[in-house]
């Protein structure tokens, strides 16, 4: 597809403005993204989900120390 074809698909928009177009066309393909993906294609044991599970905690931990990190620093200079 080119330029030019999308900008006359996506012309109709209410905005008019390349930015809207631009938002507009990103969400419609973020959507058409996590319609595709929305059911896994693999099974996964209960060991791997605890697995999964424990990783994103730990990812949580890691953010919430850096933050109050970040907030010890600034906030004592």
């Amino acid at each position: 597809m080119s330029v030019e074809d999308e900008y006359n698909e996506y012309s109709d928009v209410s905005e008019g403005s390349l930015l809207g177009r631009t938002f507009k066309r990103w969400t419609a393909k973020i959507k058409e993204i996590n319609k595709r993906y929305s059911q896994p294609r693999l099974k996964m044991t209960p060991l791997v989900k605890v697995s999964l599970l424990v990783l994103r905690l730990y990812l949580i931990l890691l953010v919430i120390i850096l933050v109050y990190k970040f907030y010890t620093v600034v906030s004592f200079r």
